[in-house]
């Protein structure tokens, strides 16, 4: 069940062969046994045990052009660089940290971080644990990067192009629900909003909790030079979503503000004025993100029913609250 995971790189047939030799051009010894992590709807991540020890593959989707992947991995490597906690990367005996294999599938290897990811264990952060992802978003804001624009639908300032691509999905109330949330976002003086990197998707899937507490994010897929607030509006939406003990939208942008502030970030009044209708908007993106995925591009339904009930979920009763 997991060649649909290798579909998406482009590689066909047992897939054995291609871990093994991914392993032995990064010098990881022999593969003992490996399985594909099954998060996520572009690469193809396996983990990897070999007689020195585990590793993640991270092999590239096919999607992704030559120059996507150089930025990928260029994001990477100046992220951990800059003191982020993400997982290091190993060099193939070639001397470079990118492997192309004679497939054409492109990958490189990480450490195998052990420990959990918030979506694993259905549960969010605790205060502490924010402060601590939130220290990792003030680094990552900090650093001096300004790549080529990475192509995201999901992000937030797609918002009217995402309405484009999923009107026809959504029912009448969906719709009242997005306009809200539209007119909401339209109305933010986007000039007022602090720009500079951000990784753009810090949700329960990318934010790893490790040995002794520490905090580790991982996917810079998305990253891009965005307002600020982005960040913050995707982790009170997402990593903050707790479906077993529901908390307003607000509440959790409120935590999240607060954590960011104690962490050593900087926000504007006006940023911290505007954060929740950047989050509501936010919501909007997941509710529509996840109808895109479950309809149009037939991906996982049940990883797509999550970000729409997510994101339904925080429009309803955020703006219900505020009528």
């Amino acid at each position: 069940m997991t060649e649909k995971y290798f579909e998406r790189i482009g590689y066909n047939g047992d897939s054995a062969p291609l871990i093994a030799d991914i392993s032995n051009g990064f010098g990881l010894g022999t593969v003992l046994s490996s399985g594909v992590m099954a998060v996520g709807f572009e690469d193809c991540n396996v983990m990897v045990q070999t007689d020195t020890g585990q590793f993640v593959i991270k092999a590239f989707g096919k999607f992704r052009n030559d120059d996507a992947i150089d930025r990928y991995v260029e994001v990477m490597k100046v992220a951990i660089a800059g003191g982020v906690h993400h997982p290091a990367l190993y060099q193939a005996k070639e001397g470079n940290v990118l492997l192309r294999h004679t497939s054409g599938v492109a990958a490189v290897v990480m450490d195998f971080i052990d420990g959990h990811t918030y979506f694993d264990t259905k549960t969010v952060p605790t205060d502490e644990e924010l402060v601590l992802v939130a220290a990792e978003a003030v680094k990552i804001h900090a650093l001096d990067i300004d790549p080529p624009q990475a192509e995201d639908l999901w992000a937030i300032p797609n918002i009217h192009g995402m309405f484009g691509t999923t009107t026809r999905l959504l029912d009448e109330r969906g719709k009242q629900l997005v306009d809200q949330a539209i007119d909401r976002y339209d109305a933010i003086d986007q000039e007022q909003l602090t720009k500079c990197f951000v990784h753009g998707d810090i949700t329960s899937t990318n934010t790893l909790i490790g040995i002794g507490g520490k905090v580790w994010i991982i996917d810079f897929a998305v990253s891009n030079v965005y307002p600020k607030i982005q960040e913050l509006a995707v982790i009170a939406t997402s990593l903050l979503a707790d479906n077993g003990n529901f908390v307003l939208l607000s509440e959790r942008v409120e935590k999240v503000r607060k954590a960011y502030l104690v962490a050593g970030g900087t926000l504007t009044d006006y940023e911290q004025r505007v954060l929740l209708d950047y989050a509501i908007a936010g919501a909007a993106m997941w509710f529509m993100g996840g109808l895109k995925s479950k309809f149009i591009d037939k991906e996982d339904p049940n990883e797509s029913d999550y970000w729409i009930n997510l994101g339904e979920r925080a429009l309803v009763e955020e703006l219900a609250k505020q009528q």
